[in-house]
C-alpha cells in the first residue's frame, strides 16, 4: 500500500503542475494558404532573423509546431499551432515592428499568399 502512495504521489507530482501550466497558456492555430511555387521563398524568410527567431524571443512566447499542408488539388497552406502566455503577449507580438505593415515579413507573407489567414484560439485541456 505505501509503494502505491507514493506512485501516486509521484504521479500527482508530475501531472498536476503541467495540467496548471496547460491551463494557462495560449494555443492558436494559424492557416495561411500560399502558392505552391513560393515556398522557398516563405521558408527563406521564415529561417531567416525576421522569421522565427524573431518569434522567439518575444515575451509570453511558448513554442510553436510549424508545418505544411497539400490537399488533393495541390493547394499548399502553411500552418503553425502557436503557444503563448497570454493572447495580448501574441497581439503584442504582432504590433512589433518587425511585424507591421511594410516589414520583410509582410511583404513576403503578402507575396505569398492566394488567400487571407486564419486565426483559431484552441482551448486545449
Amino acid at each position: 500500500m505505501r509503494r502505491f502512495k507514493y506512485l501516486l504521489t509521484t504521479i500527482a507530482f508530475i501531472i498536476l503542475p503541467l495540467v496548471a501550466v496547460s491551463a494557462q497558456v495560449q494555443t492558436n492555430l494559424i492557416q495561411i494558404p500560399i502558392m505552391a511555387e513560393k515556398k522557398a521563398e516563405l521558408d527563406a524568410m521564415l529561417f531567416s532573423p525576421v522569421g522565427f527567431a524573431h518569434t522567439m524571443k518575444q515575451k509570453g512566447f511558448v513554442g510553436g509546431e510549424p508545418g505544411y499542408t497539400t490537399d488533393e488539388d495541390g493547394n499548399v497552406t502553411f500552418v503553425i499551432w502557436g503557444k503563448w502566455q497570454t493572447k495580448e503577449d501574441y497581439y503584442n507580438y504582432l504590433a512589433t515592428p518587425e511585424r507591421s505593415e511594410g516589414s520583410k515579413f509582410s511583404e513576403t507573407m503578402r507575396a505569398v499568399m492566394t488567400g487571407p489567414p486564419s486565426l483559431l484560439w484552441v482551448k486545449t485541456y
